[in-house]
C-alpha cells in the first residue's frame, strides 16, 4: 500500500505587499520629522533655479517648489495614482503621466524635482534617462531619498524578516549608486546633505534636539537616514576652427620696396 502525503509548505510573504505610500509616512510623527528637513533643503536648492518651466514628480500634496520663482510648475502624479486635489493659492499644475515616459518636449524643462521618485519607480534607471532627455542643457535635478547606510535603512532591511513596515517605497539605493548613474548621464553634482540622524523609536519632539542630531552631521555625516542630491545635466559641447592651413606652403609676401622718383 503507497501513502501519498501532501505537504503544504506555507508561502513567505512578501514585505513589498505592505509597503506604505509616502503620503501616509509624513502624516506620521517620524513622517514629520522627515518631511521638515526635506522642505528646508528643496527650498535652499530650488531658491537659485531660473527659468521657464519646472516639474514635481510625486508627493504633490506638499509644494517643494514653492520657493522657486519659476513661471510654470507642474505637479505630476504617476497613471496608477489619483491626482493629488491641490489648495487653491497652489500656482502648480495638476497632471497624470508615466514617469518614464514624459509628454513633454526634448530639453524643455529648466528643474525637475523627485521627493523619493527613485524608490517608487519600477525601473529607476529608465527615470534618470527620461529626465535627461526633457532637461535643458544646464538644467537641474534635485532629488532625496532614504540612506541605505544608515539606522533607517537598517530597520527597512529587516523587512525581510518580519519586522514592521514604516517606511515608504520599493526599494532603497545607496548615494554611491545614484551618483554613478547620475555621472554616466552626464550630470555634474555640484550639492547635496545629510541629515535626520535620530532614532526611529524616539520620540517626535526628543529627534531634532538630541544629542546624536547635533553630533551626526560633524561626526558620521554619511550615516544621515535622509539625502538630498542636486545635479546639472552636461552636454558635450564643440568649438568652431577655422580651414586647416599647411605651413609648409604658407609663405608670407615681402613689402614691396617703394619706386624712387
Amino acid at each position: 500500500m503507497r501513502l501519498c502525503f501532501n505537504y503544504h509548505r506555507p508561502q513567505r510573504q512578501s514585505f513589498m505587499a505592505e509597503t506604505i505610500t509616502l503620503e501616509k509616512f509624513y502624516s506620521s510623527s517620524l513622517g514629520q520629522y522627515a518631511l521638515r528637513w526635506e522642505q528646508n533643503q528643496y527650498d535652499k536648492l530650488v531658491s537659485d533655479c531660473f527659468g521657464y518651466n519646472a516639474v514635481q514628480l510625486g508627493a504633490t500634496g506638499i509644494d517643494f517648489l514653492k520657493n522657486n520663482r519659476i513661471g510654470l510648475k507642474v505637479a505630476a502624479e504617476p497613471t496608477l495614482r489619483p491626482l493629488t486635489q491641490l489648495l487653491e493659492t497652489d500656482d502648480r499644475v495638476p497632471l497624470q503621466m508615466l514617469f518614464e515616459a514624459m509628454p513633454f518636449e526634448s530639453e524643455s524643462i529648466d528643474l525637475v524635482v523627485m521627493p523619493h521618485s527613485l524608490e517608487v519607480s519600477e525601473d529607476p534607471h529608465a527615470l534618470l534617462r527620461e529626465i535627461y532627455r526633457i532637461l535643458i542643457p544646464g538644467g537641474r535635478i534635485i532629488l532625496t531619498g532614504f540612506n541605505l547606510m544608515s539606522l533607517w535603512g537598517l530597520r527597512f532591511k529587516m523587512q525581510r524578516f518580519g519586522a514592521k513596515t514604516f517606511l515608504p517605497g520599493r526599494q532603497f539605493m545607496s548615494v554611491f549608486q545614484i551618483r554613478d548613474w547620475l555621472h554616466l548621464l552626464s550630470f555634474h553634482v555640484d550639492r547635496g546633505a545629510f541629515g535626520c540622524y535620530g532614532l526611529t523609536f524616539s520620540s517626535p519632539q526628543s529627534k531634532e534636539d538630541s544629542w546624536i542630531e547635533k553630533a551626526g552631521d560633524r561626526w558620521w555625516p554619511q550615516c544621515g537616514a535622509i539625502f538630498a542630491i542636486s545635479a546639472t545635466k552636461e552636454v558635450a559641447g564643440c568649438k568652431l576652427v577655422g580651414r586647416a592651413v599647411n605651413k609648409k606652403f604658407f609663405f608670407l609676401g615681402r613689402r614691396p620696396a617703394p619706386k624712387s622718383e
